[in-house]
């Protein structure tokens, strides 16, 4: 039994496309095989080409495991600003509410 097919809209489907392509380059850059790329990732090459080809069964994990492997920015230029960032983000979580109450829908009952 295979896994489930992921029905991905346009925006998510061009962003796996993009991010596939952009880890083929950088891993041809480096002159690394997909085997190589698998070895510092802790994946198999098959894992590397499903990332490559942009599918979205593989794991999210390996998909970020391949990136910092090759040195691709995720979502800000360094690793020093990301720390910062995810350290202020994890703040603002820790003061919001543990959970949201529905708002009472209102009485029609006078």
């Amino acid at each position: 039994m295979g896994r489930e097919a992921i029905d991905l809209v346009p925006y998510a489907r061009d962003a796996a496309t993009l991010m596939g392509a952009n880890v083929r380059i950088a891993r041809l850059n480096r002159r690394w095989t997909a085997a190589e790329l698998g070895a510092h990732a802790g994946c198999s090459r098959h894992t590397i080409a499903a990332i490559e080809q942009g599918k979205p069964t593989v794991a999210f994990g390996h998909v970020l495991n391949v990136c910092a492997a090759l040195g691709i920015p995720l979502f800000v230029p360094g690793r020093d600003e990301l720390a910062r960032l995810t350290r202020a983000q994890q703040e603002a979580v820790r003061l919001m509410p543990n959970r949201v109450m529905p708002k009472a829908a209102p009485s029609n009952d006078f």
